[in-house]
């Protein structure tokens, strides 16, 4: 019972910490772009709470594989929405590569995931919430790569053809719905479930 406690909240940090992680960068190169958006809207891209979506984080749970909730981003330049597609990734792409090594040569967690039965509630729940950082930081990638609008692959698309990024958002809530029966079915997590474990 204390273990799947453990296991509920360091699912819930981890996810909330990543998707913080993959918005945050991109917010901040949007105000570094667009010097004439005023103070407050600037200070906006900080609170870092606007990054948890509530779907996405109950998924981050359940499934370790959900989105974050992106900054409200007012894009005309193509070249813009194509470096924040690409700063999305690469800063999941970071979190992973981070989290993994931590994994494999700071805690020594194996290709099974183990953990000790007699380490302490801390010593556990570090270890499940860099587990669930590394799994959550890759599954969250391959959910980008779903070209929704507001994902990472939907920036990309807008940055190369707006007007197949049209045709994105009429199919938005098509394609959502495919993305939420793919993580339902734990499609997206066996997948980084497995990369991880060869890596480890």
């Amino acid at each position: 019972m204390i273990t799947q406690l453990i296991k509920l909240i360091s699912a819930l940090i981890a996810g909330g910490f990543v998707m913080i992680l993959h918005e945050l960068p991109k917010a901040i190169i949007y105000s570094k772009m667009n010097p004439d958006k005023n103070a407050k809207s600037k200070n906006n891209i900080y609170r870092l709470h606007h990054y948890i979506d509530p779907i996405g984080i109950l998924l981050c749970i359940t499934n370790q594989a959900g989105f974050s909730k992106p900054y409200m981003y007012r894009i005309k330049d193509k070249k813009v929405n194509f470096i924040l597609g690409i700063t999305g990734f690469l800063s999941l792409i970071a979190v992973f590569i981070v989290s993994i090594c931590i994994l494999k040569f700071g805690i020594g967690v194996d290709s099974k995931f183990g953990y000790s039965e007699t380490a302490s509630i801390f010593v556990k729940l570090y270890q499940f919430i860099m587990v669930y950082i590394t799994l959550i930081s890759l599954s969250m990638f391959i959910v980008n790569l779903f070209p929704l609008s507001t994902f990472d692959m939907g920036l990309c698309i807008a940055g190369k053809s707006p007007s197949k990024y049209f045709s994105i958002i009429r199919n938005y809530y098509f394609i959502k719905m495919v993305l939420i029966l793919v993580i339902m079915v734990q499609f997206v997590t066996n997948i980084s479930t497995y990369i991880m474990s060869i890596i480890l």
